[in-house]
């Protein structure tokens, strides 16, 4: 393999490692429950209906 040849298997290995890390990271158990409340939070009635003309 040339030098070129090896420069781009490294750089392509480094960006699936980072790749995975950031995947590990935001799918840690730890984190999972922060992570997945906006999306039911969505889901969640308002308190109070809106009013027309009071806001967006």
């Amino acid at each position: 393999m040339t030098g070129s040849g090896w420069t781009y298997l490294l750089f392509s290995g480094a960006l699936v490692a980072v790749f995975v890390g950031i995947v590990a990271y935001y799918y840690c158990r730890r984190r999972r429950e922060r992570v997945e409340a906006p999306k039911y939070r969505m889901l969640e009635d308002d308190s109070e209906p809106r009013r027309p003309g009071k806001g967006r």
